[in-house]
C-alpha cells in the first residue's frame, strides 16, 4: 500500500508530506484547494508525463517520492524484471522535474526510464478519474477489465507466444508467394546483377593497390630517384661508403675488442644483423621502384591505361551496388540467395504454408482456450457487477458482456463489449451509448470493485467518482467505498459529505497565503474539525447548527 508522498515545488504546494494509513481515505477541500495537484503528483510517481508547468513559479526543480510498504506478488515481480529487489515488500518511487522539460525516476535508488517506470509502478496503484471513466467506454479497455477479472494471464501469454508465431510464418509466406508474382523478371535482373559482378573478378583490397601503383607510376621519376638514394645509402654505393658496408667494417672492428670488453663480441652480431637488413631493404627497394625491373612494367603508358581502365569497372559497379568492393561482393551474393529461392520458390513456398497453416491452427486453438476462459468469467462477472449496481441506485439494471468473432488478432480472435440497460423496459445497448456520466462512474466502480476483488490490488485511488450523483446515491457509493476498502487501500478525492463521513482518515486541502505566495496545505481531521468540514461540504461557506447535526450523523452512520 501506499505508505506515504512527499512532494516539493509542485504547483502552489510548497512542500508537504502526507502518511497514508490502510482502509479508507478520503481529501477534501474548496475547488482549486489544489487535490488534483496531489493526485497529480502520485500519477507522477507513475510515469505520468512530467509537464514544466508543474514547476511551482521561481523555482528550477520540483520532486516527489512515495513509499510504498508491504506490496504484492505482482508488483515484487514487475520490480524483480528490472533487477530491482522489494522482497522485503518496501519500495521507495522518486520523480524530479526540470524547468528545461527533463526529468528523471529512481526505483528504491536506481535510476529507471520512464517506460520502465510505468511497468513497475502500474501494479501498486491504480488512479480512477473522469478520464478513465471515458477509457471504460472502449472495447478494448473493457476487454482488458475482463481479462483482469478472468485471471486469464497465462493463457494470454500462451497465445501471444503462437500469434507471434503465427504472424511471422505469414510474412515469409507473403513473401514467397509475392516472389512467385514477380520471379521471372526478378530473376533475370539478379541473373545479369550476379554476371556482370563475377565478370569483373574483383577482390577485396584491390582498388587501394591499383591507386597506389597508379600513383608510383605518375611519379615514377620522382619515386625512381628518391629510391635510387635509399639503395645507395643502404647498400648500392660504389665508393664503399653505403650504411651496410660501414655497419660491416665495424663489426668487424668490434671483434678486435672483444678481448678488451665481454659485450663486444655480442655487439659484433648485432652489427653484421643490421647489415644484412640494410641490405635486404635496399633489394626490395631496388626492385619495388623499376631500378632493376620489378614491379613496374617495361611500357609504364600501357600499364597506366590498363590500370584506369580496372579503376572505371570498379567505380562503375561501385555506383550500381555499393560504396566499396565490400559493398559490391555483399550484393551479388544477396542476389544469388534471391535467384536460390526464386528458382527454388515453388518448393519452398509449399513448405512455407504448411508452417504457416500449421501455426495458424495453433494460434486458433490457442485463442479458444483464451475465449472459453473469457466466457466462462463473463457471466458471473456481468452477476457480481449487477449485485454491486444494484446496491448504487440503479436496481432495475442489468450488464452483460458480448463477444464477436474476430480474424486473430494480437488480443485473441473476439471483441468483447460491455452492454447495460439502466431502467426497466430498456434493451441494453453498448456502454458507451447507454450510461450518463453518473451512472458511469457507477459502473466505474462496480466493475473495479469486483476486478480488484479478484486480482487483490494494492491501492486504488478515485478522483470525484461522486460527480453526477445525488447525496443519497453518493452514501451508496461510499457504503461501496468502504467494504472494498477491507482489503484494499482506497484513497478518495470527493466533493460528498456522505462520502467523506464513511472514511476512516480524513484530510482537508486547504489554499492559503504566506509571506505573499499562494500555497496548499493538508492536515489529517478529527473531532470537531472534522465536524465542521463535513458540515460545510453540506451547506456551504456559513455552517449551522441545523448542518452540524447532520455531519454528526453521517459520522454516527459511518462508524456503524
Amino acid at each position: 500500500m501506499l505508505e506515504s508522498i512527499r512532494v516539493e515545488n509542485i504547483a502552489v504546494i510548497k512542500s508537504l508530506e502526507i502518511e497514508f494509513g490502510g482502509g479508507f481515505t478520503v481529501f477534501t477541500g474548496e475547488t482549486g484547494a489544489g487535490k488534483s495537484i496531489i493526485i497529480d503528483s502520485i500519477m507522477l510517481t507513475l510515469g505520468a508525463k512530467a509537464q514544466p508547468q508543474l514547476i511551482r513559479t521561481g523555482e528550477s526543480t520540483a520532486s516527489v517520492t512515495a513509499l510504498f510498504r508491504d506490496i504484492g506478488s505482482s508488483a515484487k515481480k514487475a520490480l524483480a524484471e528490472l533487477g530491482i529487489d522489494a522482497e522485503d515488500g518496501e519500495v521507495t518511487i522518486s520523480r524530479t522535474m526540470h524547468a528545461d522539460g527533463k526529468s528523471s525516476a529512481k526505483i528504491n535508488g536506481k535510476s529507471v526510464s520512464l517506460a520502465n517506470l510505468r511497468r513497475a509502478a502500474s501494479p501498486l496503484i491504480s488512479v480512477n478519474g473522469q478520464s478513465e471513466s471515458l477509457s471504460l467506454r472502449t472495447p478494448a479497455s473493457q476487454l482488458d477489465l475482463l481479462d483482469s477479472y478472468a485471471g486469464c494471464e497465462a493463457e494470454f501469454a500462451d497465445y501471444q507466444a503462437a500469434y507471434g508465431d503465427y504472424v511471422d510464418a505469414r510474412a515469409k509466406l507473403d513473401e514467397a508467394e509475392k516472389l512467385s508474382r514477380e520471379g521471372a523478371l526478378a530473376s533475370d535482373l539478379l541473373s545479369y546483377q550476379i554476371k556482370e559482378i563475377d565478370a569483373a573478378k574483383l577482390t577485396d583490397g584491390e582498388e587501394e593497390e591499383l591507386t597506389m601503383e597508379l600513383a608510383r607510376i605518375k611519379s615514377r621519376e620522382k619515386t625512381a630517384k628518391l629510391a635510387n638514394f635509399v639503395y645507395r645509402a643502404a647498400y648500392g654505393n660504389e665508393k664503399g661508403a653505403s650504411a651496410a658496408y660501414l655497419s660491416e667494417r665495424a663489426a668487424s672492428v668490434m671483434d678486435q675488442l672483444r678481448e678488451f670488453s665481454p659485450d663486444a663480441g655480442e655487439d659484433a652480431e648485432k652489427l653484421r644483423s643490421i647489415a644484412i637488413e640494410l641490405e635486404d631493404i635496399a633489394r626490395r627497394t631496388y626492385d619495388k621502384f623499376e631500378l632493376g625491373g620489378g614491379a613496374v612494367d617495361d611500357d609504364p603508358e600501357a600499364r597506366l591505361e590498363e590500370i584506369e581502365d580496372r579503376l572505371d569497372i570498379i567505380r562503375r559497379l561501385k555506383r550500381k551496388y555499393g560504396g566499396s568492393i565490400e559493398k559490391i561482393l555483399r550484393h551479388r551474393d544477396e542476389a544469388a540467395e534471391k535467384l536460390d529461392l526464386i528458382e527454388n520458390n515453388e518448393s519452398r513456398t509449399e513448405e512455407l504454408k504448411a508452417i504457416f497453416e500449421a501455426a495458424e491452427k495453433k494460434a486458433c486453438v490457442s485463442a479458444e482456450v483464451l475465449s472459453e476462459k473469457r466466457r466462462n468469467a463473463a457471466d458471473e462477472m456481468s452477476r457480481r457487477v449487477c449485485e454491486v449496481l444494484f446496491g448504487l441506485d440503479m436496481p432495475k439494471v442489468t450488464f452483460s458482456v458480448r463477444f464477436e468473432k474476430t480474424e486473430l488478432s494480437p488480443t485473441g480472435n473476439e471483441s468483447a463489449e460491455f452492454y447495460i440497460s439502466a431502467n426497466a423496459g430498456e434493451d441494453e445497448r453498448p456502454l458507451a451509448l447507454a450510461a450518463s456520466g453518473g451512472e458511469l462512474s457507477r459502473v466505474m466502480l462496480a466493475i473495479k470493485s469486483v476486478v480488484t476483488s479478484r486480482e487483490g490490488e494494492d491501492t486504488i485511488i478515485y478522483d470525484e467518482i461522486d460527480t453526477g450523483v445525488s447525496g443519497a446515491t453518493s452514501g451508496k457509493i461510499g457504503r461501496r467505498l468502504k467494504a472494498s476498502a477491507e482489503t484494499t487501500q482506497i484513497i478518495c478525492v470527493t466533493h460528498s459529505a456522505q462520502i467523506a463521513a464513511l472514511s476512516n482518515t480524513h484530510y482537508l486541502v486547504k489554499k492559503s497565503v504566506e509571506n505573499g505566495r499562494t500555497e496548499t496545505t493538508v492536515r489529517a481531521l478529527s473531532g470537531e474539525e472534522r465536524v465542521d468540514e463535513i458540515a460545510r461540504i453540506i451547506g456551504g461557506i456559513n455552517v449551522t447548527a441545523t448542518q452540524r447535526k447532520a455531519a454528526l450523523e453521517l459520522i454516527a452512520e459511518g462508524g456503524l
